[in-house]
């Protein structure tokens, strides 16, 4: 059987159930499809996901921002959502549409208020960029302070520590939203840290400081 759409949910505009309910499906059919190794042709898996980025296109119009920006998220790295179309240099495969099908159920289908799923997620892009713009020597000063930092309107307390093998570095964050206790943190390297003869800072972004990929990293995991 093709991979393609089996029903499309009626146009809700912003209505958050549509969104939901059009993830649950796709999820469902890709899964079952797969488990019966019924694996798509690279045609095929091309029209799937530009499917799936316009019906989510459409069912999200008209919706607060921060989630816009979030259900284009689940597609980092895998296709280009502004304009409907592949990555230039990426050639598409399963794991891709799965990776993306995975962050959409995580992002509408976890249970809890999808408003909280996605401001949480802002509070840590927060930390992210904060993290990012921050120069080596003004971590100590500027992030690791002993109330947290204010991010968003909220308290986030940040740790820095270097790995046990000296190869790179780790910053984490905690912080309570609402009734949820989040955790989170991502590895972090300084071309001028010496990292006991590490190539890894090397493949730091854009040299200087840098921090791992979040699309790469749940990609590898």
């Amino acid at each position: 059987a093709p991979f393609v759409l089996q029903s499309v949910v009626p146009d809700v505009g912003a209505d958050m159930q549509g969104l939901q309910a059009y993830t649950k499906q796709a999820v469902t059919q890709v899964r079952g499809q797969l488990q019966r190794n019924d694996l798509p042709t690279a045609v095929q898996l091309h029209r799937y996901i530009h499917e799936v980025v316009r019906v989510i296109h459409k069912l999200s119009a008209g919706a607060p921002e921060p989630l816009c920006r979030e259900l284009a998220r689940c597609f980092d790295g895998v296709w280009d959502c502004v304009a409907n179309a592949p990555l230039k240099g990426t050639t598409l495969s399963v794991a891709h549409l799965l990776f993306a099908l995975q962050r959409l159920e995580a992002l509408l289908l976890t249970g809890h208020s999808v408003s909280g799923v996605v401001a949480v997620r802002e509070i840590s892009s927060g930390i992210r960029q904060l993290i990012a713009r921050t120069p080596f020597a003004r971590i100590q000063q500027d992030l690791l302070r002993p109330g947290g930092v204010l991010v968003r309107g909220v308290q986030v307390n940040v740790a820095f520590s270097l790995a046990a093998d000296s190869s790179h570095h780790t910053f984490s964050w905690s912080f309570r939203h609402g009734d949820r206790e989040v955790e989170e943190s991502v590895f972090y390297w300084d071309e001028h840290f010496d990292y006991g003869g590490s190539s890894c800072s090397d493949d730091a972004e854009g040299g200087g400081s840098g921090l791992e990929n979040e699309a790469d990293q749940e990609m590898a995991g």
